[in-house]
């Protein structure tokens, strides 16, 4: 599989993802395809790599910078209470497939992830055993919400995420990932 990184050319960085997540447990989705798709456990890249002959990161933006408050919330502030948000396309055979934003600690990307700039993260959490998953949280994106306006998506269309804190020793991080209208999350929804 191929995992081009290339520069983005029409969303600005940050982007404003909604925050009225809640936990798995607590939200109905209306699919069992896409609900596999939420709550499995395993590495999300792998599995949109197992779906295409192409697979491609667009990296939208990463800097140091404050999370959202009600990011800082799901985390405990361990370590220097710095952190780099990480906003990337995963994309199959040339179709936008997720939005995935990252709340890294600071002192996380000085060791661990100091090259991550070319590969995605999943590649190095799920072949580390010290990352340690919290529970999933969800969310639902009602059509016609200005964050797929700002990511350039069909508005039309309902869009699902998931979101969840790993513990690395004493640091966290938070990785958020919204299925896009192209992603194999919502054949069965599509009628494909």
């Amino acid at each position: 599989m191929n995992n081009k990184v290339s520069s983005p050319t029409h969303i600005s960085f940050p982007v404003d993802v909604p925050n009225s997540w809640n936990p798995a447990d607590r939200v109905s989705v209306p699919d069992p395809l896409l609900k596999n798709w939420l709550l499995d456990t395993g590495s999300l890249t792998e599995r949109l790599q197992s779906q295409c002959m192409r697979f491609d990161l667009t990296l939208i933006g990463q800097r140091q910078m404050q999370p959202e408050v009600e990011e800082m919330k799901q985390l405990s502030l361990s370590g220097d209470g710095r952190f780099q948000i990480r906003e990337v396309i995963l994309s199959g055979n040339g179709q936008p497939w997720v939005f995935a934003r990252s709340v890294l600690p600071q002192a996380l990307c000085d060791m661990d992830l100091a090259n991550l700039g070319r590969r995605p993260l999943g590649q190095i959490i799920f072949n580390d055993e010290r990352f340690v998953r919290q529970p999933f949280q969800l969310l639902k994106i009602d059509a016609g919400d200005p964050f797929q306006t700002h990511i350039h998506v069909d508005p039309r269309f309902q869009l699902w995420g998931r979101r969840s804190v790993f513990q690395f020793n004493r640091l966290q991080l938070m990785v958020a990932e919204i299925f896009l209208p192209r992603c194999p999350a919502y054949r069965q929804l599509n009628g494909e």
